[in-house]
């Protein structure tokens, strides 16, 4: 799942670029239509991507409510009952924007308005509802762990529960700060009948914190696994410096357990 999280991140990523690119070489006014096959694959990907944030947190609380089952379910069955309705809504979006189109003007061309007006109000309604959705998640999570988890508290479940909180409270700060925030914005300034700021601007500038959003998982991980460090430690071509660290461990346990057991003889 992180992994199709990934591909859906850096597919979101490029198709933003793009759009840096068009409006940096002032290529920003076009039609309704060119403007949405410019933008057809972000059309798809984006309600895929919210969704696919939104099933990763149903993901974690399925992990740690059912971990039997968790751990003997079918992978692949599992996967493609998660992953389907994601591919659904961004299919959704992709066939009705398209059967909608007209060759209205719209500036700049960006993914709210690479979208007819109705579909993009309809698709801001469904990343804002998908964030706080996954944010009750996010925060249902932390209230089964706290208040349920490991209720024989020894040192040792205690560590674990604070680990499990801890990145808990870390994703659903930084999907706040992100995909929420940019979500509101938008939702904020299309409904507003005289809003302070046009809504073209906002919506412009509201992908900033959704870069964020699309960029974090990463860091976000690597931070706080260990297994997930190592792992992408080795993905991105720094194994030797993994398994260099690894020996250099094993050797000084393995002469700790030398010296020991001279120590014992002696």
């Amino acid at each position: 799942m992180l992994a199709i999280l990934a591909c859906c991140d850096s597919l979101c990523l490029l198709n933003e670029f793009q759009s840096f690119l068009r409006m940096t070489l002032k290529l920003g006014g076009t039609t309704l239509k060119n403007c949405f096959w410019a933008n057809s694959s972000y059309v798809f990907i984006e309600p895929f991507e919210v969704y696919m944030i939104l099933a990763l947190a149903i993901d974690r609380l399925v992990a740690l409510n059912f971990v039997v089952m968790y751990r003997t379910v079918n992978r692949n069955k599992y996967l493609l009952i998660l992953v389907t309705p994601g591919l659904l809504m961004g299919f959704i979006f992709l066939f009705v924007s398209l059967i909608r189109l007209d060759d209205s003007e719209v500036e700049p061309c960006i993914l709210p308005n690479a979208m007819p007006p109705d579909v993009s109000n309809i698709w801001n309604q469904y990343n804002l509802w998908g964030a706080v959705a996954t944010l009750l998640v996010y925060v249902y999570t932390y209230l089964v762990v706290y208040c349920c988890t490991f209720k024989n508290k020894t040192e040792k479940n205690i560590v674990i529960q604070k680990a499990i909180l801890n990145t808990v409270i870390v994703g659903a700060a930084v999907f706040s700060i992100s995909s929420v925030l940019s979500a509101s914005l938008i939702a904020i300034t299309s409904n507003m009948k005289d809003p302070p700021l046009d809504p073209d601007t906002v919506a412009t500038y509201a992908v900033v914190p959704g870069l964020i959003s699309y960029s974090c998982n990463f860091y976000v991980y690597y931070w706080r696994s260990t297994d997930y460090r190592n792992a992408f430690i080795k993905q991105l071509c720094c194994g030797k410096v993994l398994m260099t660290q690894e020996k250099v461990v094993s050797v000084m346990s393995v002469s700790n357990v030398s010296v020991s057991k001279r120590a014992t003889l002696l």
